[in-house]
């Protein structure tokens, strides 16, 4: 049996179905793994996990968690420490982005195999020289190996280390909870004009719904821009953060309609999702989001920002949904707003019926989880 270690920051809801359907998987091809958490949560993560969720071996370790240019630093020696036992085979190292994750591969000694895990593109990337270019070239060129979720991660990659072109590399797209976003939403959309009643969205308007912190790199402003003048469009913001005054002010001077709803957990979200029309989000950055992935899985159109890192995984342009850049195709996201707000329902639900396709197509948990199980069988040999 060989022993896996992924190293990563919090628990959401997310990865516990990720990782308890590996606890379940990974045995059959000889893998005992462990997750070494940074933290039990961040400030700005309010899911609240039940503790009979985790169906598999974990620890969440003690730290230092400084808040830095706005994201949530960690620092934890003893997770540090973990990293010198020899009980183990091989360790995915979460990211680049926290003191943890910096440290770690230093720390993973011996025969053991390094696999850096990249969920970033070079959109969502700022610093791409200077001091933390060099810093994400050491790091990867520190691994012995990538763990991607599509092609954009591997250019990101391969961009700041020459190195790593001629290393391995292993798929595993992001994972959602299906039986969440596919089966229950599929259920609530039998009461779909009873939660628009309740949600207050007229018989007259498409419902949109954006799940999102309320900040400027997810282009909440730039799109509310597009939406002017267009008097169908309800917007549903799930989320909350430092711009809800601005918004909030300028949708009213604009007259848009906008209904935002603060932070909710996942049975809430799923509501929405199941009563709206279409998906969108329209990210200045955004590394690899699940909310495109979840959307697709509840059968629902998709208009998002190119600059998204899984943009070629969610999308096929016109036929489940819409792509244009935020940034430099303020015309393209117009005329998109324009002839999606002329759709019936039963045309933006064709959309919806290809987007549930293409989740069965890409991203089907158990099938993901068992290609990845080989993948890294591959590695280990």
């Amino acid at each position: 049996m060989k022993k896996l270690l992924y190293i990563t920051n919090i628990p959401a809801p997310y990865r516990q179905k990720r990782f308890n359907l590996m606890q379940e998987i990974f045995p059959k091809y000889g893998i005992d793994f462990e997750v070494l958490y940074m933290a039990k949560i961040e400030p700005d993560r309010k899911w609240v996990i039940p503790e009979d969720s985790y169906q598999y071996n974990y620890k969440i370790f003690k730290g230092i968690h400084p808040v830095i240019g706005g994201f949530f630093a960690h620092f934890n020696p003893g997770l540090l420490f973990r990293l010198l036992k020899k009980d183990y085979d091989i360790a995915i190292v979460g990211g680049m982005s926290n003191p943890t994750l910096w440290l770690a591969p230093f720390f993973i000694r011996g025969k053991k195999i390094k696999v850096m895990s990249v969920e970033s593109n070079l959109h969502s990337t700022a610093r791409k020289s200077g001091f933390g270019a060099k810093l994400k070239k050491t790091l990867l060129n520190k691994a012995d190996a990538y763990q991607t979720t599509g092609n954009p991660q591997i250019k990101y990659i391969q961009f700041f280390s020459e190195k790593a072109k001629s290393k391995k590399y292993v798929r595993l797209p992001n994972l959602i909870d299906e039986e969440v976003f596919r089966d229950k939403v599929a259920v609530l959309r039998i009461k779909k004009e009873e939660l628009r009643e309740i949600f207050k969205v007229s018989a007259d308007d498409q419902m949109w719904v954006l799940p999102a912190r309320l900040i400027e790199i997810k282009g909440i402003m730039p799109l509310l821009e597009l939406l002017r003048g267009v008097n169908n469009i309800h917007l549903f913001i799930l989320g909350d953060g430092e711009l809800k005054e601005t918004i909030t002010e300028y949708c009213q001077n604009e007259n848009i309609k906008l209904t935002l709803t603060g932070f909710i957990q996942q049975d809430k979200v799923i509501e929405y999702y199941a009563a709206a029309d279409l998906f969108v989000l329209p990210s200045l950055k955004d590394s690899s989001p699940l909310s495109p992935i979840e959307a697709c899985a509840a059968g629902l159109p998709l208009l998002v920002s190119s600059r998204i890192g899984n943009l070629e995984d969610v999308v096929a342009e016109s036929i489940n949904g819409w792509s244009y850049d935020p940034i430099t195709e303020t015309e393209k996201g117009r005329k998109l707003v324009e002839s999606i707000s002329q759709m019936t329902a039963d045309e933006l639900a064709v959309f919806g019926k290809n987007s549930a396709k293409r989740y069965v197509d890409a991203f089907e948990s158990r099938r993901s989880v068992e290609n990845y199980a080989k993948q890294l069988i591959d590695l280990l040999n």
